[in-house]
């Protein structure tokens, strides 16, 4: 089988999204012998693809070494039967949506939403297009339920991210909280200012000998400069590191000696007015609790799919909401070693096997 993977952010960013991405043309490629082509956009700054399909696999721990980098007709600078001829030499073709949309000609189009834009206005020939991708994929059931809802179009499949166990194991724990999700503006945020006030406040009200960790790298553009810089200087004068540059090695170090795991994207945010403004998933803290951090995070979007309130996390609405938690396990070890099983368990939900099954069911792979 001949396989086209396209997102307009390959090549710009290393997200979870870009991770999703590429599992799938890791599993494609290694455990199915399809050919997998990871496409990019016409004005892709990439020069080199397999220099950079080369750092994914180091950035994921992923095998992509079958994987071949192509430029495709997707810019301004293209018509729509520039895109539709190039799409037609594939069996099948997966496009990651930013809410653009195109005619796509391979067997088996396949739509990857990954974000429930509300503020879309389909045209008839908007419709159009949406029709023509027969196979539509939401990265979890907070999106399968807002796009189903704001595009009035059904979603096929809900494919959940991977997490592998073998990759996140427990390890000397420390009194550390913990945040992993890149630094940048708009969209869903991650937070880390709000998350950086919250345990400022905890340090003054008394909490010691406790870190918190912020782990991300920043987007390109100023305002993600500025808005790293920001996080920074409110940080200073307080037990709180910032790692903008480490390893998949080090990641996994930050992982198995955290005790907690924060998370407030979408902070302040109506979700069923702005569901894109919220995390979709946020597979970072399925990564946290398959290594035995416990999850205090914010009752919004795919986060509340992920952690059952009280069994295997907490899930928070307020401040006063997550420093309370947030100390009830910092002060209670047996409530913390329960509720650090229960995630690691809820952990395997993720798993790799899992997803590979759902990839081979999205691509009509009998096996």
């Amino acid at each position: 089988m001949n396989v086209g993977l396209f997102s307009p952010y390959i090549g710009e960013h290393m997200g979870g999204g870009e991770r999703y991405l590429l599992t799938i043309a890791e599993h494609l490629s290694v455990n199915r012998d399809c050919q997998v082509e990871l496409i990019y956009s016409a004005d892709c700054r990439i020069d080199n693809y397999l220099d950079n399909i080369q750092l994914y696999e180091s950035k994921f721990g992923l095998n992509l070494a079958k994987i071949r980098g192509r430029r495709g007709p997707f810019s301004p600078r293209y018509s729509a039967w520039d895109r539709y001829r190039f799409t037609r030499s594939y069996d099948a073709f997966l496009f990651f949506t930013d809410g653009s949309m195109f005619f796509a000609g391979s067997a088996r189009n396949i739509l990857h939403i990954q974000v429930p834009l509300s503020t879309l206005s389909f045209s008839l020939i908007d419709r159009l297009k949406l029709k023509s991708w027969q196979v539509r994929v939401a990265n979890s059931y907070f999106t399968k339920r807002q796009v189903e809802r704001w595009w009035r179009t059904r979603v096929d499949y809900v494919h959940w991210g991977a997490v592998n166990a073998d990759d996140f194991k427990p390890g000397k724990k420390r009194n550390l909280i913990l945040h992993v999700g890149r630094f940048f503006k708009g969209l869903h945020c991650k937070r880390q200012d709000v998350l950086v006030e919250m345990f400022k406040k905890l340090v003054n009200q008394g909490l010691k000998n406790w870190r918190l960790v912020l782990v991300g790298t920043v987007d390109p553009g100023a305002e993600s400069r500025q808005y790293a810089e920001a996080v920074s200087r409110s940080a200073a004068g307080y037990p709180i590191e910032i790692k903008y540059e480490t390893s998949l090695r080090q990641l996994k170090e930050w992982y198995a000696s955290a005790k907690i795991y924060w998370h407030a994207t979408g902070y302040g945010i109506d979700e069923e007015l702005h569901p894109e403004l919220v995390e979709h998933l946020g597979l970072s803290t399925v990564e946290a609790m398959s290594a035995g951090a416990v999850p205090v995070v914010i009752s919004k979007g795919g986060q509340s799919e992920i952690v059952s309130d009280g069994v295997n996390g907490f899930l928070w609405e307020n401040e006063v909401d997550v420093r309370k938690k947030t100390l009830r396990l910092v002060t209670d070890d047996k409530l913390w070693v329960t509720m650090s099983r229960q995630a690691q368990l809820r952990a395997k939900d993720f798993s790799k096997d899992k997803f590979q099954q759902m990839t081979d069911k999205i691509f009509n792979i009998n096996f």
